[in-house]
């Protein structure tokens, strides 16, 4: 049957004006099933008005009839057939997407991509997540605070377990601990004998930095009263073993932070006192991600309060 223009502009504002909701397709899919409106209600545990509501709704916005309310077993009509197939697909879709959504936040599947710059607490935190957690898929990558903080930003990590100076007011930030700056020298340097060493010492020792952008360089600029001339004289390295090893093949005294001085017998970690200003090592994330099941668990096994620093 041929449709005049102005039942097409009726058509196409009844679909734009009305909402077409999965309730809707699955009140008319179990009519359908079921044969009745009565048989459906029973199903849906809804009212037996409710479900002719629903699919009067349906055909209003589909814009043609979909059932032969005469017959008695409510038989689909031509427009019917058609729509309840895809009606079936869309409603198989939605209950495997509410499978797995459930699964998700259940904690029996999921990923997490976490970004460290300090694998000493990041490989302690991820162990006892995966103990707990033993579905939820982990990925890793490596970085400083700021190539880690842009990653987090812009989504390539879920969660980055970062040193920071002060909480990012852009993020939540969780502190797991607080960190301070250490001197590593050789063993057999007369300073090894010694338990500690002023920061006021550093400006005229042959240092080895980390590269700007980590909270290890920051701390040490801030040690050495931002002196240009002891930054510039500086060997410049991108990870804490290179700090080590330049340090123990005598290239400098290496700065290093808590927690990750580790055990090496060539090495001996001296804490560096007098700093107006220590940092932490943080557990940051976007805010919104705090409602994804899988980083407000991590945080909570680390023990941390689920409030933003």
């Amino acid at each position: 049957m041929a449709v005049s223009p102005e039942d097409g502009v009726e058509r196409s504002r009844r679909r734009e004006t009305g909402s077409l909701s999965i309730g809707a397709l699955k009140a008319f899919v179990t009519v359908v099933d079921q044969g009745s409106f009565s048989r459906a209600a029973a199903v849906l545990g809804v009212s037996q008005p409710n479900i002719s509501n629903q699919i009067n709704a349906l055909e209003q916005i589909c814009g043609v009839r979909l059932l032969n309310r005469r017959t008695q077993n409510q038989n689909l009509t031509d427009a019917g057939r058609e729509l309840y197939t895809r009606a079936r697909l869309v409603i198989s879709r939605v209950d495997d997407f509410e499978m797995t959504a459930n699964l998700f936040s259940g904690l029996k599947r999921g990923r997490m991509s976490i970004g460290f710059s300090t694998p000493p607490a990041t490989m302690q935190l991820i162990s006892q997540f995966r103990r707990t957690y033993p579905d939820i898929e982990i990925s890793t990558r490596l970085g400083n605070t700021r190539s880690l903080t842009q990653d987090v930003m812009e989504c390539r990590a879920d969660v980055a377990i970062i040193s920071l100076l002060e909480p990012d007011p852009v993020l939540a930030c969780h502190l797991v601990f607080e960190q301070s700056l250490n001197l590593m020298v050789p063993i057999d340097h007369p300073f090894a004998q010694r338990d500690h060493i002023d920061a006021r010492e550093l400006g005229g020792l042959p240092l080895v930095l980390r590269e700007e952008g980590s909270v290890t360089r920051a701390l040490t600029e801030i040690a050495l009263g931002r002196s240009a001339n002891s930054v510039e004289r500086g060997f410049i390295v991108e990870s804490r073993e290179a700090v080590k090893e330049a340090t123990a093949h005598g290239i400098g005294f290496g700065c290093i932070l808590d927690g990750e001085t580790g055990h090496d017998a060539r090495l001996k970690a001296l804490p560096v006192h007098g700093l107006p200003r220590t940092g932490g090592v943080y557990i940051v994330t976007l805010r919104e991600n705090m409602e994804i099941p899988a980083v407000s668990a991590f945080i909570r096994l680390a023990g941390l309060r689920k409030d933003t620093v």
